[in-house]
């Protein structure tokens, strides 16, 4: 179902399932992966040039999420995927970006629940516990339900969408077409330029929304001008396989 269901960018979210129906179909590694990934396979063979293809050798990212889903020392799914969260999505996403955050305005932050004793202890929780009938974090919430509302403990997730794709198509539209077309994205030679404009064409004639790449393309421009302050040449790049 996934390979025929059309890929809707425009419609309302609820029947945007093309992306799920292919994560279902996947196995646990291969599912986890395009959950929390930017790009799918085909976005990432058009992306790239020719020269960075064959430079990565064949590499798929899913190798370093495959390490740590064998290193787990679990059987459920559930579990396992917590361990990988662990290793790689709480600390190179999410805490990163509450650090950044609290450290600009000058504060330090604390999570309580990342206390190493009680993450151990909810480590031998068995997952039955964590997901029970399609409610997550069960028995976190009913521990909880003497102390808070029903309405507020067992209300739908609330999520904070920034709207970037109107953004790259408003008041952002000018400066992301300079990122792309200019000079430090291209000398690097492991992009196509040629489907790079083509996406922020499409984008913002709303035929697709690419508001995931061009803001992962603007980021990685952002870090060649702030860092380096020069493009990185495939040349002058660390061995791909050294990178962590």
């Amino acid at each position: 179902m996934g390979q025929f269901y059309p890929k809707l960018d425009w419609a309302p979210r609820a029947l945007r399932a093309k992306a799920t129906l292919l994560e279902l179909a996947c196995d646990t590694v291969e599912g986890y992966f395009y959950n929390v990934s930017m790009l799918d396979d085909g976005i990432r063979r058009k992306l790239f040039s020719p020269r960075f293809r064959k430079d990565l050798q064949g590499y798929h990212a899913k190798e370093e999420l495959a390490r740590h889903f064998a290193a787990a020392p679990a059987e459920h799914p559930l579990a396992r995927a917590q361990y990988v969260d662990l290793k790689t999505y709480l600390p190179g996403d999410i805490l990163t970006k509450v650090d950044r955050a609290s450290m600009a305005n000058s504060l330090e932050t604390r999570a309580p629940l990342l206390d190493h004793q009680f993450a151990e202890w909810t480590a031998s929780i068995p997952s039955s516990f964590k997901l029970r009938n399609g409610e997550g974090k069960y028995i976190f919430k009913r521990a909880l339900e003497s102390r808070l509302p029903r309405d507020i403990l067992y209300r739908p997730k609330q999520g904070f969408v920034v709207p970037l794709a109107a953004w790259f198509r408003g008041p952002l539209r000018e400066r992301v077409r300079s990122a792309i077309s200019g000079s430090l994205l291209s000398e690097t030679g492991w992009f196509n330029d040629g489907f790079v404009n083509a996406a922020f064409s499409d984008h913002v004639s709303r035929l697709r929304d690419h508001s995931r790449l061009i803001w992962s393309l603007l980021m990685f421009d952002a870090f060649l001008r702030d860092v380096h302050q020069a493009p990185v040449s495939a040349a002058q790049a660390p061995p791909l396989r050294s990178v962590g």
